[in-house]
């Protein structure tokens, strides 16, 4: 890339200097065309033939004013810059090799530029050789070369525009394609890890029931049939995850609605909870003011947005965890807030926890249980029944969630 655009540099840098050698050699054709018409327009033709070229004998006796007309030489150089299409504005002077002296033209305020300048012609074969120039000079010839070019320009800065933005969107696809493989390779093995530790405790507890003298112990098949059953609904909510995300890629949602009591579904979810956070030294508090709380939604899906951020906050919360579900009413809205006192989530994190498969890293991909599904699926859910989820949290002080529910009616 660097070295397209340096060639593309290179290549707009040598079409100029190519240009400003051919304005250089037009201008230079204009003034001996105009030397020469001088000349011609001071002898007869019989004196051209009898002359050899720069014979300047045959002016010897004449001044130099005398050979010269400056309204002739103005004329001149306007028709023969006309004729090689130069149009821009321009200064001239004839001036005095010796002195530096300006004998005639139209040089004010551009005496410096016209004796330095590169457009002059020797008047040697008008006058005595070599003693008086005919000088111009043109106060904006960078602008004309460029505006000559305007049309290469444009098209090299758009090629080199469109072939860097061509390169960043590579270099943005590449990118992402090796953060999604990353985020991919993190998912599987999570799925893995969460699969097998289930599939284990099924196995053990199936071969412990197999055992003839189980059967002495109902308290054991009891125990054991239990801890099936609980693996087994627990491999069951991991599989409904996957589904409901293989259903969002196809854009399904299959909402049941209906009016339900969503104050009654936060109880019942704060109650199926408050046994594994007792388990940490913790508790599960509810401050339910909302007044109207029976919107239609799909029961199945709004137990599971509760679930998914109660067992958000339980797992990021390591001790003592203090979650509190609070609602209220709000321009015809319904609100529930779920907060915890947990690790909280950075700025720069929070940024990504509604995307799929993200996970916030926390060292080991295995310390804490899950697949980066579920506010994901939270955040779909919410949306798919027309409202909205956000996020505030500050590292070590604890996260809250806000879930918006829209056009919540009284009963």
């Amino acid at each position: 890339m660097l070295g397209i655009v340096v060639t593309q540099i290179f290549w707009v840098y040598d079409a100029m200097n190519l240009r400003t050698e051919q304005f250089n050699e037009r201008v230079k054709v204009g003034l001996k065309s105009v030397s020469t018409q001088i000349l011609d327009a001071q002898i007869d033709s019989s004196a051209k033939y009898r002359l050899t070229p720069c014979d300047t004998d045959f002016f010897k006796n004449k001044t130099v004013t005398e050979l010269i007309n400056p309204k002739h030489l103005d004329s001149l150089l306007t028709s023969e810059f006309k004729s090689l299409f130069i149009s821009e504005e321009y200064a001239y002077g004839v001036y005095s090799s010796q002195d530096s002296s300006f004998i005639m033209g139209q040089y004010e305020g551009y005496e410096s530029d016209l004796l330095a300048s590169v457009h002059l012609s020797s008047i040697s074969c008008i006058y005595k050789e070599e003693v008086y120039y005919l000088s111009v000079c043109f106060p904006n010839e960078s602008r004309m070369i460029i505006h000559s070019m305007i049309v290469l320009i444009i098209h090299t800065i758009m090629f080199l525009t469109v072939l860097i933005l061509s390169f960043y969107m590579i270099i943005r696809l590449m990118y992402r394609q090796k953060r999604l493989s990353q985020v991919k390779t993190d998912f599987i093995n999570n799925m893995t890890h969460e699969f097998k530790t289930p599939i284990s405790a099924i196995s053990i507890s199936s071969e412990m029931l197999m055992k003839p003298e189980i059967n002495e112990f109902p308290y054991k098949t009891k125990r054991y049939a239990s801890v099936i059953f609980d693996e087994n609904a627990r491999l069951q909510k991991q599989v409904d995850q996957v589904l409901q995300l293989s259903l969002h890629n196809r854009g399904e949602h299959n909402l049941k609605l209906k009016e339900l009591d969503i104050h009654m579904i936060i109880k019942r979810m704060a109650d199926n909870f408050s046994l594994a956070v007792s388990v940490k030294g913790g508790k599960v508090t509810t401050d339910l003011k909302a007044i109207h709380y029976h919107p239609n939604a799909d029961k199945i899906h709004v137990s599971n947005i509760i679930s998914n951020l109660l067992d958000n906050a339980l797992k990021y919360t390591p001790e003592n965890p203090d979650i509190r579900i609070n609602t209220e009413n709000r321009n015809n809205n319904f609100l529930m807030y779920i907060s915890d006192n947990g690790i909280g989530i950075s700025s720069e994190n929070q940024k990504h926890i509604f995307k799929r498969l993200y996970r916030v890293p926390t060292g080991n991909i295995h310390d804490v249980k899950g697949f980066g599904l579920g506010l994901f699926y939270v955040k779909t859910m919410v949306e798919a029944h027309g409202g909205k989820v956000s996020v505030k949290s500050e590292i070590g002080k604890g996260t809250t969630f806000t879930v918006v529910l829209p056009n919540i009616q009284k009963p």
